[in-house]
C-alpha cells in the first residue's frame, strides 16, 4: 500500500502521467518546475467516473496523460464488448477529443490551481473467450467487469458446472454481499439464477476445496 502513490503518478520530462484511477491525494513532486498536488476522486472500479483536480504550486504549462484502461491481455483471448477508449474526457467543463498514443490521451495546457479533468471509463460485462489454440479453455467463456476477473460459487448458485445461458449479463450492485459489490447476474441454460462474483472475493464463505473432491467450489471459467 506504501508504494501506490509512486505508481499512481510518474513524471515524465515534460509532464506527468496518471496511471492507476483510485480516490487520493497526491503530491507529486518537480513537474515542469513546480510541484502539484493531484486531487483524485471517483468510485472506481465499481463506477466509471472520475475527477482529477490539479494543484501546481504556480501557474505552469506542462502534459498531463490521462491513462486509457487497455482490457486486452493477449492475442489469445477475445472479449464482447471490446472496451478500448474512454467514454468522455474534458478540462473544466470542456470536451476533449479522445486520441490515445501508446495508451495515453495528452493533455497540454497552462494549468493553475483547481483545474479539474473529468473523465468516464466503460463499463459493461465483457464475456472472455480463448483462442482454440489453448486447449484447456475451449468451449468456455469468463466474465470481466471493468479490471477485475468474476467468480461463480456454488454458495450463490444452484450448479455452476452447467452451461451459461443466452440472456444478457448485467452488472447489478449488491448492498447486502461483503458490504457492497458489483455482481454480475444472469441465467444457466436451465434458467437458473446466475451470479458471479469478483475474483478477489472468492472462496470467502466456503471451504477450500478438499484433496479427491471433483467439484469445484469456486471457478473463473464456465461451460458456453
Amino acid at each position: 500500500l506504501l508504494i501506490i502513490p509512486t505508481w499512481t503518478y510518474v513524471t515524465g520530462e515534460d509532464g506527468i502521467y496518471g496511471n492507476l484511477y483510485v480516490g487520493s491525494t497526491i503530491k507529486v513532486e518537480r513537474v515542469a518546475g513546480t510541484d502539484i498536488e493531484m486531487v483524485q476522486e471517483t468510485d472506481y472500479p465499481w463506477k466509471g467516473e472520475v475527477s482529477i483536480t490539479v494543484n501546481p504550486k504556480e501557474d505552469k504549462r506542462f502534459t498531463v496523460y490521462v491513462r486509457v484502461p487497455n482490457r486486452k491481455t493477449s492475442e489469445l483471448y477475445t472479449s464482447v464488448p471490446e472496451l478500448n477508449t474512454l467514454k468522455s474526457l474534458s478540462v473544466n467543463g470542456e470536451a476533449l477529443e479522445m486520441k490515445a498514443d501508446r495508451g495515453y490521451i495528452a493533455i497540454t495546457r497552462d494549468w493553475k490551481k483547481g483545474d479539474r479533468i473529468e473523465l468516464e471509463i466503460p463499463l459493461e460485462v465483457q464475456q472472455i473467450t480463448a483462442d482454440e489454440k489453448v486447449e484447456a479453455l475451449r468451449g468456455l467463456t469468463a466474465l470481466r467487469y471493468g479490471p477485475m476477473i468474476y467468480n461463480v460459487e456454488k454458495a450463490d448458485n444452484k450448479d455452476i458446472n452447467l452451461a451459461v445461458g443466452s440472456d444478457p449479463f448485467k452488472a447489478v450492485w449488491r448492498n447486502d454481499m461483503f458490504k457492497g459489490i458489483v455482481s454480475i447476474e444472469g441465467k444457466w441454460a436451465d434458467g437458473s439464477d446466475l451470479l458471479a462474483i469478483p475474483n478477489y472475493l472468492r472462496m470467502n464463505r466456503i471451504q477450500p476445496r478438499q484433496e479427491g473432491q471433483r467439484s469445484p467450489e469456486s471457478m473463473v471459467w464456465m461451460k458456453q
